[in-house]
């Protein structure tokens, strides 16, 4: 499996069809790194980048609590969650742990919301 990292990743030569398709479903490319824009269609960016690469992908997560990047492989709710290896957000094992868990998330979702615009 390889480990790629939504904020940038690289990619070997793919030709002009395969570049416009990733640009279409919201990839970007700049300065020599691939990264993903718009997460509307990651299931199908996800299956390209797999078939580019000719193995399985897995994406990073990033924790919404400390901005860690880590895998799901650690996480215990791995086999049942619906967005594991995908370039979102999570918790980290190590934040899941904390005791005000609860209102460090609503604080961190207010702080990106107030970012947002």
């Amino acid at each position: 499996m390889k480990v790629l990292n939504k904020k940038g990743f690289r990619l070997p030569y793919m030709g002009t069809d395969r570049f416009r398709e990733l640009t279409r479903m919201g990839v970007e490319y700049e300065r020599g790194s691939f990264f993903i824009r718009n997460l509307n269609n990651v299931e199908s960016i996800k299956d390209a980048l797999s078939e580019i690469l000719s193995e399985r992908i897995a994406f990073t997560q990033t924790c919404l609590i400390c901005g860690k990047e880590f895998l799901c492989t650690d996480c215990k709710y791995y086999d049942a969650c619906l967005t594991r290896d995908l370039p979102f957000h999570c918790i980290c094992k190590k934040c899941s742990q904390k005791n005000d868990l609860y209102e460090q998330c609503v604080e961190r979702g207010k702080l990106r919301i107030k970012h947002a615009y």
